[in-house]
């Protein structure tokens, strides 16, 4: 296939996309949900992923993330520190993983339970929280990591570029401003004739709060665009955020793009300008330790390792909590991985190929979160195009 400059290669939106009554939120199947067993087996975590790790870790993190779950998060906006000690510290745990310890937690490289908690506390608090509030016994002696993260709040360059790659700022029209990932096509006809754009749903389908048809913009409203003269795309496709208790493994979002408005590598600093680089287009599983970069709207390329995977726990989005599970968490190796305006960004393993790995979409307290690149394909069915 010849460069996506070319429009002869790709359909076009029409004319009258935007008036169409057709929803994104119905031209898909939804997320599986538990009564479907043949579904859920494609949402089963990599074996690799979790090769290493005890039967008794894996039954204690499975049970904290059950507990975790029941617990009521649909309030909007974020708790305050008082209502952290009021719930006798049971909501100031924000998610479980599995990930690997801190010096003086454990053996060296073994894994251990990671609890992420909002305001700092001690190991021996989380344990007797965990234990007596939450009911999880067997983490009454299993080795734990406490990562003060804060809330995880679901994040909102920065110029105008065509065509525009990805690690650039761009928004649904009414969306302050997230960052183009990168592009994609659909997998059967008519979708694997269009070209389009993959972010995350609260970047371009306005956290559920869009219609097939709207306007896409490049740069984002935050950062001055504005509808038409910066449309470069169309809200083609988006699975719904599930809001106040039901499952979420994805954040995700397509634009159906002009395919001289986009183009299929992504950006990066260098020197006084910028340059171009290109990305695998086959996902991979993430894998405890792994050494991984992105490039987004507010920081650019940065370098992070994975700390933690298999990451269930609330989000905050403002208009709502979004309870997610199987997530992998990412720390920068020297200052943030991610900040506001980064989500949509496709973190990539740092090496040779750069396979995608995960969908960035949210963060707090150093720590980034990232959905597995190969459910956000799955769901969304598509192919990336890098």
């Amino acid at each position: 296939m010849s460069d996506p400059g070319s429009k002869g290669d790709f359909a076009t939106p029409s004319g009258d996309a935007a008036q169409s009554d057709e929803t994104a939120g119905t031209a898909f199947s939804t997320p599986p949900d538990s009564s479907s067993a043949a579904e859920q087996a494609a949402f089963t975590l990599d074996a690799q992923s979790m090769g290493g790790v005890s039967t008794q870790l894996l039954d204690t993190h499975a049970a904290l993330e059950d507990a975790l779950h029941r617990q009521e998060r649909s309030t909007k906006g974020a708790h305050s520190i008082e209502s952290l000690s009021d719930l006798g510290g049971m909501a100031n745990v924000q998610g479980v993983a599995i990930g690997l310890g801190s010096p003086g937690d454990g053996p060296p490289g073994e894994p251990t339970l990671n609890v992420y908690v909002a305001e700092r506390t001690s190991v021996e608090r989380v344990r007797e929280v965990v234990v007596d509030g939450l009911g999880v016994q067997s983490a009454g002696d299993i080795k734990m990591t406490v990562r003060r993260s804060g809330q995880f709040d679901a994040q909102p360059h920065r110029f105008r570029i065509r065509p525009a790659p990805g690690g650039v700022s761009v928004g649904h029209v009414k969306v302050t401003a997230g960052t183009l990932g990168c592009l994609s096509i659909g997998r059967s006809s008519p979708r694997n004739s269009r070209l389009l754009m993959l972010s995350n749903n609260h970047v371009l389908a306005n956290s559920n709060n869009a219609v097939y048809g709207d306007s896409i913009i490049q740069p984002g409203r935050y950062d001055g665009g504005s509808h038409p003269g910066d449309q470069v795309a169309i809200l083609e496709r988006f699975v719904p955020i599930q809001f106040g208790g039901g499952t979420n493994y994805v954040d995700a979002a397509t634009g159906w793009c002009w395919p001289d408005r986009v183009r299929r590598e992504l950006i990066y600093p260098y020197g006084s300008g910028f340059a171009l680089y290109r990305i695998g287009s086959n996902p991979v599983y993430p894998q405890l330790g792994w050494l991984v970069g992105k490039s987004g709207r507010t920081t650019q390329l940065t370098q992070g390792r994975i700390v933690s995977v298999n990451w269930s726990g609330w989000v905050n989005y403002g208009v709502g909590y979004g309870w997610f599970v199987g997530q992998m968490v990412v720390q920068g190796g020297s200052g943030d991985f991610s900040a506001g305006g980064d989500s949509g960004s496709v973190i990539w393993k740092w090496e040779s190929g750069l396979p995608p790995t995960g969908l960035l979409f949210a963060g707090g307290g150093g720590y980034t979160i990232a959905s597995p690149m190969p459910w956000v394909t799955y769901l969304l069915d598509i192919n990336l195009y890098t």
